[in-house]
């Protein structure tokens, strides 16, 4: 497993399923599909992962003892070294403890996500050409950061016009035409 940072590492929760009796009476359950919120899991080597995400920038990382995932309704148990990273291991549990114990009545987040517009990328490049083009850049220039390398023989290809269309669409756009994403999009 590779991390580039080393919080990212020390936000790992390490488990155990309990099997004691103390351990039976625990909140937290091995029910991913009940926590409501979307996860997904790999054994490796050092064990069976688990990442959970309640919502967006939030995820729970498990790590298990075991190579195969516990059974289901198994009372888990969290494992937090005594390291220099001990206080964000802690706070890691307690944040995932939080999240388990308390799970969402659906999987599915509360606001639905808007529609992506068909032609998004081609407006997004458009509007990256024409800030190009705002900033003196040249054509053969605006080609190279938006398309990709141009021709060797820029002045007899299609390549140049392309890019002439899309700056000219870009400004058609910029001084009103852009109204028209307003309305919803015409069935083909």
């Amino acid at each position: 497993m590779l991390f580039w940072r080393a919080e990212a590492t020390a936000r790992i929760v390490y488990v155990t399923v309990g099997d004691d009796e103390a351990t039976n009476r625990t909140l937290v359950r091995f029910e991913p599909d009940r926590w409501g919120a979307r996860h997904i899991s790999r054994a490796t080597p050092d064990g069976y992962h688990l990442i959970v995400a309640p919502n967006v920038g939030i995820r729970h990382h498990l790590i298990f003892q075991s190579l195969d995932p516990p059974p289901p309704s198994a009372p888990l148990t969290p494992i937090i070294y005594w390291d220099a990273w001990h206080a964000e291991r802690l706070e890691a549990a307690r944040s995932f403890w939080q999240f388990a114990s308390r799970p969402r009545a659906s999987a599915r987040p509360g606001i639905p996500c808007p529609k992506r517009h068909p032609r998004g990328l081609k407006i997004a490049y458009m509007a990256w050409a024409l800030d190009l083009a705002a900033s003196g850049v040249s054509e053969r220039d605006i080609h190279r950061a938006v398309l990709g390398e141009p021709p060797s023989a820029w002045e007899d290809s299609g390549a140049r016009s392309r890019v002439r269309t899309l700056v000219a669409t870009a400004r058609r756009w910029r001084d009103g035409a852009a109204f028209r994403l307003l309305k919803p999009p015409r069935p083909i």
